[in-house]
């Protein structure tokens, strides 16, 4: 379910839709009458949701992010799709072990998905942005981004890295009506969290949160939504961390 926003006449580009929170997050946008660009990484996934999808307003692209070419050829797609007025910066991986152990290609490989496929394809809307004076950006970056734990290191600088570019677009492009905010949601329940988790562990986190209980994606995608709506009109450079309190106490 959706809040009631109208984004009639706009063109949102959402990374990383095919499951988890970008899903949700391209769920909520579906019902404000917006069209959607959405991106996954499987090709024969990408060409399945084009045929069966059934809403005119909604296209998919192919996207592998980690890889230099792989960012420079979605950015290619780019110049060919409609012109954007809203960008959310979803896709993302994690790969966890202790630093040490972390090889130079897992380190650029998560560097490019995570930092600089958002920094490349927000330098490729901003012109047409501040051209037509109205732009919105989200970042979706991780509690990880305000705390952190052992096994994070990389994840966690990916996702700092994030908010500090956040923080920078915001500053250099608020008086072009261009708003650029960071979510960083917490533990939430998506399909990935109950694989990599057992009822008991997922108890015992959801005992160390102050809401009890781990965060549903459709309450970050709500949040999402209204920071890209014109509703929001002045809220930006934010990082807004959606996590029931955990980062708190």
């Amino acid at each position: 379910m959706s809040v009631d926003i109208d984004l009639s006449g706009k063109t949102a580009l959402i990374t990383g839709a095919t499951r988890g929170i970008g899903k949700a997050i391209a769920d909520a946008f579906i019902d404000s009458g917006v069209s959607l660009i959405l991106t996954g990484t499987k090709p024969d996934e990408i060409d399945q949701l084009n045929t069966e999808g059934k809403n005119p307003k909604v296209k998919w692209l192919k996207a592998d992010f980690s890889s230099s070419d792989g960012i420079a050829s979605f950015i290619e797609q780019l110049k060919y799709t409609d012109v954007i007025d809203i960008c959310v910066n979803n896709a993302g991986i994690n790969i966890i072990k202790p630093y040490s152990e972390y090889s130079t290609d897992e380190y650029q490989r998560l560097m490019n998905i995570n930092l600089t496929a958002p920094f490349s394809i927000t330098q490729q809307l901003i012109p047409n942005m501040k051209k037509r004076g109205f732009g919105r950006i989200v970042n979706i970056a991780s509690i990880w981004s305000k705390i952190s734990k052992p096994s994070r290191s990389l994840y966690t600088t990916s996702k700092t890295g994030l908010v500090g570019f956040t923080r920078s677009l915001a500053v250099e492009h608020a008086a072009d009506n261009i708003l650029v905010n960071t979510v960083s949601p917490g533990f939430t329940l998506t399909e990935l969290t109950e694989q990599s988790l057992t009822p008991d562990e997922m108890k015992q986190l959801s005992n160390q949160i102050p809401i009890g209980r781990f965060v549903e994606p459709s309450e970050i995608a709500q949040t999402v939504i209204f920071l890209c709506s014109k509703m929001n009109t002045c809220i930006t450079g934010q990082n807004i961390v959606i996590d029931g309190g955990f980062t708190i106490v």
